[in-house]
């Protein structure tokens, strides 16, 4: 029974993609084209969300032992704690949401260098509760909106298609989650359920510098061609 009601929910789902599939070509919707093409602010988005999906899943992987071992919560109240981190998330998502439009690059640092703060925070006050409530709202404030911001910025500076940009950073992503969690693994036997927070939190210092180095350059680029006029 359960196999025949989740079969007949995969069949909803199957006619109401079907429905609402558009039938025009793809290249001919509005959105098909970014407003502002940039290889290097595509390459650089792409790497510094993939650094920060590392970062984070190098932490996140064990974050039961870590609330466990190293805060000295009950896996009851560590059950509550993830509600927590869901609602921290969903926050965050709607904040960025409402601002992501007005403020897009100040938007994806942002999100990064929060989740940085957070893991960074976890590592070094972890042991105390409070603080590690606090860091981990952080973390789980910023975790939704990297890859939000992420996305959105595939829309400005994709220098082919947005859909194949989409996926394309989708892909990183998704590879930054994996390669995170296998980090984790050679981390934890040399230095224990902290140190993959501080691994984590350095690989997203390391997004946070991409970012930044991304930055410099297009404002470089930008001054060039002011001098040049």
């Amino acid at each position: 029974m359960p196999i025949a009601l989740l079969a007949a929910l995969g069949l909803v789902s199957l006619v109401t993609i079907a429905v609402l599939l558009p039938t025009s070509r793809p290249e001919e919707e509005p959105a098909a084209y970014a407003t502002s093409p940039d290889v290097r602010r595509f390459v650089t988005v792409l790497g510094a969300g993939a650094l920060s999906a590392a970062g984070a899943f190098t932490g996140y992987t064990y974050i039961v032992t870590f609330l466990g071992d190293v805060s000295g919560f009950s896996p009851s109240t560590v059950s509550v704690l993830f509600v927590g981190f869901g609602v921290a998330c969903l926050a965050g998502v709607s904040i960025t949401g409402a601002l992501l439009d007005r403020f897009p690059q100040s938007a994806l640092a942002t999100a990064v260098t929060t989740q940085a703060g957070g893991m960074l925070g976890l590592y070094a006050f972890g042991a105390h509760q409070v603080a590690a409530v606090v860091f981990l709202m952080l973390m789980g404030g910023a975790l939704g909106p990297v890859f939000m911001t992420t996305q959105n910025a595939m829309l400005h500076c994709a220098p082919g298609r947005t859909d194949i940009a989409l996926a394309a950073n989708s892909g990183a992503y998704n590879a930054g989650i994996a390669a995170g969690a296998a980090i984790g693994a050679l981390v934890l036997p040399l230095a224990e359920v902290r140190g993959t927070f501080l691994a984590g939190g350095l690989l997203t210092v390391g997004s946070c510098a991409a970012l930044l180095g991304g930055w410099l350059l297009r404002g470089h680029r930008h001054t060039e061609r002011s001098t040049r006029r």
